[in-house]
């Protein structure tokens, strides 16, 4: 498989893509993550694919089209995912959430943890992309829990796109990306390194422990937790389902919480549509009714 960059002829060659291949693409997207694309997607489409076809030294997007349909399930269509999917993140995106973690569902999980004896938190990040919202996740019941031992906290982080999974796995930030987070806990959670004159941190083990990292795709028929959980982060993921989508996979979340539990979406995301299902608490937070 020649490499992206392998000649000169393949860096200045372009690709068109075709109505019908457009809507393959779209379907191929749809049915195996859930994702809409829009017709305003089709440029990006293009632009994200090129770089595949080139990789793989093809001339078309239909040579490409046949080569998904033969790859099955697996395959080059795990490329074109990571390749389609968008992974945009921060430590502390959307600060209020973890505020809220902090001050209101945390104390409760204590309480309600101390009284019966069962000092067990699970819960999951949804769309974790390259690992700065579970990890933010986990600073602050660490946080939290720093002074209150004997507790279990397991982070569950999954995620459609296998590159993504890998960065968030490893724990590793440009100097950067660290920049919203307060130097104390940069300083108790993250080792500072040096590396050919570029400065970057690594999450400490710590952290590391209490978070499994996971491929996972939210369109599956069920969700198969064994323990039912406290509370999902699944922010910014939902806007590119469609409705009936969208309504399958927070059902499905409904499920596996707790009742009572929490879910978390993002700042442009409503469950209006599934307000027998969880009531609004605080701004995109939701609790199981």
């Amino acid at each position: 498989m020649p490499p992206e960059d392998a000649s000169h002829s393949s860096r200045l060659l372009s690709f068109s893509l075709s109505d019908e291949e457009f809507e393959t693409i779209r379907r191929l997207v749809k049915a195996q993550t859930g994702i809409s694309l829009g017709l305003h997607k089709r440029e990006l489409v293009v632009s994200r694919l090129s770089r595949r076809l080139r990789a793989l030294g093809l001339k078309s997007f239909a040579e490409y089209i046949q080569l998904l349909k033969e790859a099955g399930d697996s395959g080059e269509l795990v490329h074109m995912i990571n390749q389609i999917t968008t992974n945009k993140t921060d430590f502390y995106r959307e600060k209020h959430h973890f505020d809220f973690l902090s001050n209101t569902v945390l104390p409760k999980l204590y309480a309600e943890g101390e009284r019966t004896g069962n000092r067990r938190i699970r819960c999951w990040s949804a769309g974790c992309s390259s690992g700065e919202e579970p990890y933010t996740m986990a600073i602050t019941m660490a946080e939290f829990f720093k002074d209150r031992p004997g507790w279990d906290i397991k982070i569950l982080a999954t995620d459609l796109d296998t590159a993504m999974l890998r960065k968030a796995s490893k724990g590793e930030y440009p100097a950067e990306a660290v920049e919203p987070i307060p130097k104390p806990i940069l300083t108790r959670y993250f080792e500072k390194r040096v590396h050919d004159g570029e400065v970057f941190y690594v999450v400490k083990p710590q952290l590391r422990k209490m978070i499994v990292f996971r491929r996972f795709n939210l369109m599956a028929p069920r969700y198969p937790f064994k323990i039912q959980l406290d509370f999902i982060f699944c922010r910014n993921v939902l806007i590119y389902f469609d409705h009936d989508d969208k309504i399958a996979v927070v059902k499905k979340f409904h499920s596996v919480l707790k009742p009572g539990g929490y879910l978390f979406v993002g700042h442009s995301e409503s469950l209006m549509a599934a307000k027998d299902l969880f009531r609004y608490v605080a701004t995109t937070v939701y609790q199981k009714i």
